[in-house]
């Protein structure tokens, strides 16, 4: 199961050249540049993309994307599962040679323990569980095969075979004295799911920050151990000495660098002279997509790198609190006719010219226009200023008061349209920003900048005290479950839902999407789906950018994908000549 990951909506600066000692370039060690710290490394509590990249080199799923196909296939298993005349019982085999790093086999109790851990209500993941909640009833083993387990399914699926898509937990580790054995796959999904101390105890001691920021918690099936976290200044990965994975070839189970280091640059100068200087060997920020096309126009760059522009399957998009906590928030946005003059005023194609030098394409709504199964019916909202202010003044806001500003009563209160936009403080979002609040301005609507680190945006988004804020999905080359970003349960139980959007009749198109195992009539539902939120507009939807992708050639490997992560750095083979 492919779910949604956050990205930044940033945009790298390069600025000039300074001199700084060159390293050692026939060191083994890759050295990649990542924007910011994630919130730990936590095996199944957090979403952010820096650490569902890291993951791909230090866990490892019962599947894995080709990155060259696009295709799902085995990773920890024999084979693809098969299911049943049902549609609802899946079997799996696990592989005979996986190996935990103390020697220990991968068994089936530790599929089991793991997919109870991302069910219960407990653990800290209600950004993703209700992806796994929604479909699985229960995982078991089989009676009668070694190795062999399955999955009973609530309903059909259109994903049911990829569901359990996640990193997988040691059962011994984490749970030497079984507390989890004694918790049935039924009391995880009862409604008055009740708790205990010995239970409360152990789900404490498994979401404690610590078990995402400890090297000897970090601990997966993948074939690199964390070294060292330094927060806000790098994550250090050593390979294994002994791997199960080192007898295989190929993409997925390459491991040719004895280190990999994540170094956190946030300053849009370090990253330039990061590339100058050669102390950087993969970035896909490049500086910013100005500043890479300028990069390669110089002889030194083209000799020492290369680099692409590459499709992704991510957009960007403004969010609108379409249900505030009205105790905290001012109702701006649960107006249809307010969110779609917002849309008209966001200057979206000038963005991408000015920002992007064109390397980006605009979306319409929840699909990106790389997949087959995008609405290409849906056109984009123009910028129309004079449409926006009748769509405006239809909804009550007029300036009543000509201090340029529209205003309304709202529950007895005047109330000027002058709202909060949150946004990551870093690289271009600042001009964007800029952009958008000029262009809003027109129309007598007042735009307060709210620069914010990422943590602090996030939780802002999760417990849904904002206005409106700036962010960016990015998703697999396949069907993405749209429960995780529009169903309902994920706006009540603070998952990734941020704006409040849908309704019964939304969950139901999203339960025909997921259900269908018809594809004409999966593709029907998922297209209606694409239309309601294109109407309700929870999202102005901006672009799918192309990501401007470095990466040294002292490496041989370093083929760049469309598909999540879009590098393979376990590839990065140092030359020797």
């Amino acid at each position: 199961m492919r779910s949604f990951v956050i990205i930044l909506f940033t945009s790298l600066i390069v600025l000039g050249p300074s001199c700084v000692k060159k390293r050692d370039l026939t060191n083994n060690t890759v050295i990649v540049q990542i924007g910011y710290s994630p919130d730990g490394l936590h095996p199944t509590n957090g979403n952010s993309s820096i650490q569902s990249f890291i993951h791909q080199y230090t866990q490892k799923s019962l599947f894995s994307t080709n990155l060259t196909t696009e295709q799902t296939i085995p990773m920890l298993l024999e084979a693809l599962p098969s299911v049943d005349s049902t549609g609802l019982i899946y079997t799996y085999k696990l592989r005979n040679d996986v190996r935990w790093d103390n020697g220990e086999d991968l068994s089936v109790e530790d599929v089991i323990f793991t997919t109870k851990v991302l069910l219960c209500p407990l653990t800290n993941n209600a950004q993703t569980r209700p992806i796994y909640s929604a479909v699985i009833d229960s995982v078991y083993s089989s009676k009668t095969q070694e190795r062999v387990f399955h999955m009973k399914a609530k309903t059909k699926h259109i994903l049911n075979a990829e569901i359990l898509d996640l990193s997988l937990l040691q059962k011994n580790l984490w749970d030497s004295s079984s507390v989890l054995n004694k918790v049935s796959f039924s009391d995880i999904h009862a409604d008055n799911f009740e708790s205990n101390p010995v239970l409360d105890d152990w789900f404490n001691g498994y979401n404690n920050s610590d078990n995402g920021y400890i090297p000897e918690k970090l601990v997966g099936l993948g074939p690199y151990q964390i070294e060292n976290f330094k927060k806000d200044n790098y994550i250090s990965l050593v390979r294994k000495k002994e791997w199960w994975g080192d007898k295989l070839k190929g993409q997925e189970f390459d491991n040719y660098p004895e280190k990999i280091i994540f170094k956190i640059i946030k300053d849009n100068a370090s990253v330039y002279l990061g590339i100058k200087n050669e102390e950087i060997d993969f970035t896909q920020s490049a500086g910013g997509t100005s500043k890479l096309m300028k990069l390669q126009k110089l002889d030194y760059f083209n000799k020492n790198y290369h680099s692409e522009f590459v499709s992704a399957y991510s957009y960007s998009y403004m969010g609108l609190n379409m249900r505030p906590n009205l105790e905290k928030q001012t109702p701006f946005f649960t107006d249809k006719k307010v969110r779609r003059a917002m849309a008209h005023l966001v200057p979206v194609q000038e963005i991408i010219d000015v920002i992007t030098y064109g390397k980006a394409e605009r979306q319409a709504s929840i699909v990106s226009p790389l997949k087959t199964t995008c609405d290409s019916t849906l056109k984009f909202i123009d910028l129309d200023l004079e449409k926006a202010k009748s769509l405006l003044q239809d909804a009550g806001w007029e300036d009543t008061d000509n201090n340029q500003i529209v205003d309304k009563i709202i529950n007895g209160k005047k109330e000027q349209l002058s709202f909060k936009l949150n946004y990551i403080s870093r690289g271009n979002s600042k001009e964007v920003v800029f952009m958008i609040k000029e262009s809003m301005k027109k129309a007598g609507v007042e735009l307060i900048a709210n620069p914010l680190d990422f943590n602090s945006l996030y939780q802002k988004a999760s417990n849904h005290e904002f206005d409106a804020m700036l962010g960016g999905w990015l998703a697999g080359s396949g069907y993405s479950d749209p429960t995780q970003l529009w169903g309902t349960e994920s706006w009540s139980n603070k998952g990734s839902n941020f704006c409040g959007f849908g309704n019964s009749y939304s969950d139901s198109l999203i339960v025909k999407a997921n259900t269908s195992l018809n594809p004409e009539k999966h593709l029907i539902a998922y297209k209606k789906l694409q239309k309601l939120i294109y109407d309700e507009q929870p999202y102005i939807f901006l672009w799918s950018g192309k990501m401007p992708i470095v990466a040294h050639k002292r490496f041989s490997g370093s083929e760049f994908y469309r598909a999540k992560p879009n590098v393979s750095l376990g590839s990065f083979q140092l030359r020797t000549e």
